[in-house]
């Protein structure tokens, strides 16, 4: 019951609008660390929450339309990996289909959400200017509550055994197909990012990085970060673009 619960907080900051939340409980690298705290390996809920982040970099909501779930992709996509101890590779698989099932929450909540403005219409008509900020405050976690708070609770609750016993019917061929899938989204990822950041004089760097991780198996990240920034800085400093900007 406690770790129910504790999944229903952490839906209620996952689900909620701003940026606090959006980059400490939204992102599935971060929703994935604090499953794997809850359920007593953050180590292993970060490494899943991280791989399944990978498969939504090029993610981005136009108009309130989603292509696939980010909030329950990463948050149930981890409970469902650690509950039935999948591999990472089909935790991921899995990741992408409950995002597509978050989709009719997102619906839901961005319907029953319009409610809101018409409320706050008729109380700036009146002057009420602290009932409209209760409803800013607490009208869109009021709704959260409702469309991914209670479902994230009773997922906790009842249906770690469920989800055991379904992954468990799975054929073999079935759960090397999801590894499979599993292995592939990433890379879906990176080339939608790909596609939003790709400049043709920027291409040269995208090169060397590849070669540099190819040659020398280095999978320190930060690494490459502290490399990025410094030539970042040394190109400024260099004036590199300056004259495409002034012709």
């Amino acid at each position: 019951m406690v770790q129910a619960l504790l999944m229903a907080l952490l839906a209620l900051l996952n689900g909620t609008q701003g940026p606090t939340f959006w980059y400490f409980f939204r992102e599935p690298v971060m929703a994935g660390f604090w499953v794997g705290l809850i359920y007593g390996n953050p180590v292993q809920g970060t490494m899943i929450g991280a791989t399944i982040n990978i498969s939504y970099l090029g993610w981005i909501s136009a108009g309130g339309a989603n292509a696939s779930d980010l909030y329950w992709a990463g948050l149930l996509g981890t409970f469902v990996a650690i509950k039935g101890g999948m591999d990472i590779n089909q935790s991921v698989a899995f990741a992408v289909p409950i995002g597509l099932l978050g989709n009719y929450m997102h619906v839901a909540y961005m319907t029953l959400a319009s409610i809101w403005p018409v409320r706050m219409d008729k109380l700036a008509e009146k002057g009420d200017w602290k009932g409209i900020r209760r409803l800013q405050v607490l009208g869109g976690p009021c709704i959260v509550l409702l469309v991914r708070v209670l479902p994230v609770f009773l997922i906790a609750w009842f249906g770690s055994d469920f989800i055991k016993t379904m992954i468990a019917s799975l054929p073999v061929w079935s759960m090397n197909g999801l590894a499979a899938v599993g292995k592939i989204l990433p890379a879906l990822g990176m080339s939608m990012l790909l596609k939003f950041m790709w400049k043709k004089e920027l291409a040269i760097f995208f090169i060397l990085g590849l070669s540099i991780a190819a040659y020398t198996q280095m999978t320190d990240l930060l690494l490459y970060a502290i490399i990025g920034v410094c030539f970042a800085v040394l190109l400024i400093k260099l004036g590199f673009g300056e004259t495409k900007e002034a012709e």
